[in-house]
């Protein structure tokens, strides 16, 4: 038996079969539970949901939601700790976020700066940030890292380990990374963008649990994965105003405010999908991806 982060064993064994099941079950469950009150007192709606600041009301509701339902599920029916899904306190989670950081802030700005350099960035308009313009930004950082902590916790932390702990660390990444892609797949994508462009995507979303499945392994907790996945959504949006997995917000940025040059290849810039939907982010989480793999070799054989 494979235990990627504690040994601690569930008096319970959640069946196989029903762990993709679960995952989407109480993951869209979750975010309807969050969501239905404040849709039946008007408070939000399906035009303004993804306007700020109604959009903290869907990252924050829904995600606590999501990660309140998973929990009560491995403290009460697996009767688990959270060391098991990795949240390991021994695995110097301090170090491994800080680290996770500045990672994410260094891979998303050279995939910003590689677009850049390719020309498919342009400066949209001067920069003027201003004291009351710093509240959102740092608001988001806030709700992206409790969104981000909540799906590390439910792909990376519960079902990659649960998966590992049968079949192996292998089967475990390929698992949660296929259902990671799947329901973060954007099945809005328009027709007139060619089949291959689609592909791409897909294997970008693939790719990005992959990289995070990696990091959680090589540290052995998902200390780090939370904190890269948290400034990686953060970074696009609020650093330099562009989409995050389609998300535009249209708040000042904190650096430059950049947008896609109008003649410019979707291939490079990534449309209306955000720097994610760029074939330089697919090539930057790939680098990284065979980096961790390398790594974590080289320690299986020390």
């Amino acid at each position: 038996m494979t235990h990627l982060y504690s040994p601690s064993v569930a008096a319970r064994k959640t069946y196989i079969w029903a762990i993709p099941v679960l995952v989407i079950v109480f993951t869209f469950g979750g975010q309807i539970l969050a969501l239905l009150p404040a849709k039946h007192l008007n408070l939000i709606s399906k035009e303004n949901v993804e306007n700020y600041p109604n959009i903290l009301y869907l990252i924050v509701g829904s995600f606590t939601a999501v990660a309140i339902i998973f929990a009560l599920w491995i403290r009460f029916f697996e009767r688990s700790d959270f060391a098991s899904v990795g949240f390991v306190t021994s695995a110097r989670p301090r170090r491994h976020y800080l680290l996770g950081m500045l990672t994410a802030a260094l891979m998303s700005g050279a995939v910003i700066l590689s677009v850049l350099v390719l020309g498919g960035y342009a400066v949209e308009r001067p920069n003027a940030i201003t004291p009351g313009a710093l509240v959102p930004i740092l608001v988001l950082l806030f709700a992206f890292a409790l969104q981000s902590a909540t799906e590390e916790f439910v792909f990376r932390g519960w079902m990659m380990g649960r998966i590992a702990e049968r079949y192996g660390v292998a089967a475990g990444v390929i698992g949660n990374s296929a259902l990671f892609a799947l329901m973060h797949f954007d099945i809005d994508t328009p027709e007139t963008v060619a089949t291959s462009y689609t592909i791409m995507l897909a294997a970008s979303a693939f790719l990005f649990a992959v990289f995070l499945s990696l990091l959680a392994v090589k540290e052995k907790s998902i200390w780090g994965a939370c904190a890269w996945h948290a400034i990686w959504n953060w970074s696009f949006i609020t650093w330099f105003g562009l989409p995050t997995t389609g998300l535009d917000l249209g708040l000042t940025p904190l650096l430059v405010d950049l947008m896609p040059v109008q003649d410019a290849s979707i291939w490079v810039t990534g449309g209306d999908h955000g720097p994610e939907g760029s074939i330089v982010c697919l090539a930057v989480l790939l680098l990284a991806s065979l980096w961790l793999l390398f790594r974590i070799r080289q320690n299986q054989e020390t």
